[in-house]
């Protein structure tokens, strides 16, 4: 073995091993926000019925919409789930429902109407879950009334 397949091995453990520390060090900086109220609110009401989350959650990057919205999920059991998340000017909008409400709800339906507010594109998904982006953070609130009207 030569010095240079000794130190490639050693770089590729190396290497590994950063890659570990900077997902770990992520995971850790989600808890964070999570875990800070002024930065993750939660509102959960009873619409129509229909039992909704509403979730804010600043400095959060789009990429952990999904893990929110599965988990709101599982906490409502039946309901739907509205999360946006803001990071450096961009918004992430995400959208779950319940198997059993996606009869008569549709995820994708909210995401482009959500999306549409805050400055985005339309998004897509299914209808038991879709996501979408914007760019009008100071419009968020307006996008959860309006999506409040469609329960």
């Amino acid at each position: 073995m030569t010095w240079r397949d000794i130190l490639k091995r050693h770089s590729l453990k190396f290497s590994a091993q950063v890659k570990d520390l900077n997902k770990q060090l992520e995971l850790l900086y989600v808890k964070s926000i999570l875990s800070d109220k002024t930065k993750n609110i939660i509102n959960d009401q009873t619409v129509n019925n229909t039992k909704v989350r509403f979730q804010k959650v600043t400095d959060l990057p789009p990429k952990d919409l999904r893990k929110l919205v599965d988990a709101g999920k599982k906490e409502l059991g039946e309901g739907i789930v509205v999360v946006f998340a803001s990071k450096d000017g961009k918004i992430g909008l995400a959208v779950g429902v319940t198997d059993k409400l996606t009869t008569k709800y549709d995820a994708v339906k909210f995401v482009k109407t959500g999306s549409k507010i805050v400055g985005g594109k339309g998004g897509g998904g299914r209808p038991d879950f879709a996501q979408a982006g914007g760019i009008e953070i100071n419009k968020i609130d307006e996008a959860f009334e309006k999506l409040k009207a469609l329960i």
